[in-house]
């Protein structure tokens, strides 16, 4: 079939008696592509291929049309009278290049949606996605995008608000808690009728050439595993002059906590575990004095003591603050005047739910504290350099008995400015009890002790409920 299609659109085309050798030659090479295109549809198709019945003597005994022996076109086409109508043979035509186009559309829409699942599925770097689509564009596939915001269709395109000359971007509460809900087994949401959440508010610098950082206000979903995902993003320069990116998240989170998420034929009712800041960012958020000034404290009403720098040497009989005296504002001088936390707007309570920053308080607080005054500090609480050695060699030594379940195996105290809070965390709860044993003065160790055994059991889930009253007598 497609062989009489060749020579009738060859005939109807051009009168061979009037066609030269060349140009013979020229309306071959123009015509047959397409005819081998369609041959080699069919053949996949499973049609029978007319053409391979055929031998190619039969069409052509030699390069040149026309030349001894064999048969010419001009003779194949007066031989043939089975002519398609031209009527037909058109929209056989047409039909056929818009089958080829559309095969061709669904393959490559097909190869390119298989392309952007593997990106997605194995979370590739865009730079990487970036070079392979480069690879791929010179390799027969042309029709893929060159970068992979493209492929992924993603957009930077996002709403920012301008306020106080800071650039926020906020988030659908609602929506984000809805969309990171989706992501755990359905038999875990079946038995869930209530959801606790946690907040962070913290800084994040962003260069070293000035002093722009990044305020988000992050929330976390308190299941196994946990989520962890922004409210808020605001770029400010140094620390936030206004409150106002926090105040309209806090917003739209006491409407989903007054009405909970609508899921399926339940309503899951959502409510704020705490709020962990450090101390500057508590005192910030909370609207409160920082740490250092006299009646910064945030847990009692008592005025510090300045000893070269702030403290608050009393540990009995306190007045303890409570979130009705916080609300009321019983004591102006914890207080920025005229100004309100947003926070104050929830159902929750201001002291307790704003728990002890543990890691900046206890590991990069008193435990490196404790390291400086051994190996830096006065002579009377100084260890020698051979005792800082020793125990030096016993953290070395400690390296192959450190499960995998450590971020970090021990160093040396030599790289002890460049400890991570991890670092002294292990010191304190695991190793220091095993290196400072004999090393350091008896009395200098006991205190150590009180310290780390009153911390292994405030860490504890199941020490706390039994040993909270002796970890505070430790204290």
């Amino acid at each position: 079939m497609w062989l009489k299609i060749f020579k009738a659109h060859h005939f109807r085309a051009v009168s061979t008696e009037q066609m030269s050798s060349a140009d013979q030659r020229r309306e071959y090479n123009r015509i047959w592509p397409r005819v081998s295109r369609a041959q080699k549809k069919n053949t996949r198709d499973g049609e029978p291929n007319e053409l391979q019945n055929h031998n190619d003597q039969e069409m052509y005994s030699d390069d040149s049309p026309g030349s001894g022996g064999g048969c010419t076109i001009e003779e194949q086409l007066h031989d043939d009278t089975n002519i398609v109508p031209e009527t037909e043979l058109e929209q056989m035509e047409t039909s056929e290049d818009s089958c080829d186009g559309d095969e061709d559309s669904a393959v490559a829409s097909s190869f390119r949606e298989q392309l952007k699942e593997w990106a997605i599925d194995f979370g590739e770097k865009h730079n990487a996605v970036d070079a392979l689509l480069k690879v791929l564009k010179k390799n027969g596939h042309p029709e893929l995008p060159s970068t992979a915001r493209t492929l992924l269709e993603s957009t930077n395109e996002v709403d920012v608000e301008t306020e106080s000359g800071m650039q926020c971007v906020q988030f659908d509460v609602r929506g984000q808690i809805l969309e990171h809900l989706k992501k755990y087994p359905q038999a875990v949401l079946e038995k869930l009728d209530s959801v606790d959440i946690s907040l962070n508010v913290d800084g994040l610098p962003l260069f070293k050439s000035n002093n722009q950082s990044l305020w988000p206000v992050l929330c976390c979903i308190n299941l196994s595993p946990k989520s962890i995902f922004p409210l808020s993003l605001a770029l400010v320069s140094s620390k936030p002059t206004s409150l106002n990116f926090i105040s309209k998240t806090v917003s739209k989170l006491e409407n989903v906590m007054q009405n909970g998420l609508e899921w399926g034929d339940k309503v899951i009712h959502v409510q704020i575990r705490c709020i962990t800041c450090d101390a500057p960012a508590k005192a910030l958020v909370k609207c409160i004095k920082q740490y250092s000034g006299y009646f910064g404290c945030d847990r009692c009403t008592q005025k510090g003591f300045w000893d070269g720098r702030m403290t608050y040497q009393e540990v009995e009989n306190l007045t303890l603050r409570t979130d009705q005296s916080f609300r009321e504002v019983t004591q102006l001088e914890h207080h920025h005047e005229g100004k309100t936390s947003p926070f104050s707007n929830l159902s929750i309570d201001m002291v307790t739910s704003f728990p002890v920053d543990y890691m900046h308080q206890c590991c990069l607080g008193v435990m490196k504290k404790l390291l400086l005054l051994w190996t830096k500090g006065k002579k009377e609480t100084r260890m020698s350099s051979g005792q800082i050695k020793e125990v030096s060699v016993r953290l070395e030594q400690l390296k192959t008995a450190i499960p995998n379940n450590f971020a970090r195996k021990p160093r040396g105290l030599e790289h002890l400015e460049r400890w991570k809070a991890t670092e002294f965390r292990q010191f304190a709860l695991y190793t220091g009890k095993l290196v400072l044993r004999g090393v350091l003065q008896d009395d200098q160790f006991e205190h150590f002790m009180a310290f780390s055994v009153a911390m292994c059991m405030l860490i504890s889930p199941s020490l706390v409920q039994a040993h909270c009253s002796y970890a505070h007598e430790l204290l």
